[in-house]
């Protein structure tokens, strides 16, 4: 007999419509004011670009791990597995948010409270990187990730 919270998470994974992308850009576009108002770049557009940037990395390196879960869907995970891939090789298409609502989408009920608690984490490294790089001349654009070479290695 599966795991109950397997099979549950198997059916809502099977079962999913689209992805709520406007609401988590609601969330990121909400989460990016706070860190920037604190950081003390507040309507700062090369900020917002960094901090976006910067948070789409710390999601795709540490959100990654939560694939251990899904690893336990033999027959699911392998699509799973290539839908995040093409999330994370296309950032000119895929923001935060799209990440945000991937995760969101397999199973709200698992997903919603990790991706909460995962961006309460970020934002101490977020707010303390804008306010380094304003304290280093503001130089935001010259810091973003590299997405080509990223991705690469």
């Amino acid at each position: 007999m599966p795991d109950p919270e397997l099979a549950a998470l198997r059916e809502s994974i099977r079962r999913r419509g689209p992805a709520d992308v406007p609401g988590a850009s609601r969330v990121v576009d909400e989460y990016l004011r706070e860190i920037l108002r604190d950081a003390g770049a507040a309507g700062h557009p090369g900020a917002r670009r960094w901090a976006r940037d910067r948070l789409r990395l710390f999601m795709v390196v540490s959100w990654g791990n939560w694939f251990g879960v899904l690893e336990r869907l033999p027959q699911d995970y392998p699509v799973l597995r290539g839908e995040w891939r093409e999330l994370i090789t296309d950032p000119a298409r895929f923001g935060p948010e799209h990440l945000v609502a991937w995760w969101w989408l397999l199973q709200p009920s698992m997903f919603q409270p990790l991706v909460a608690g995962q961006l309460r984490e970020m934002s101490a490294p977020l707010r303390d990187g804008v306010a380094g790089v304003l304290k280093d001349g503001g130089d935001f654009d010259g810091r973003l990730v590299d997405w080509a070479a990223f991705g690469a290695a």
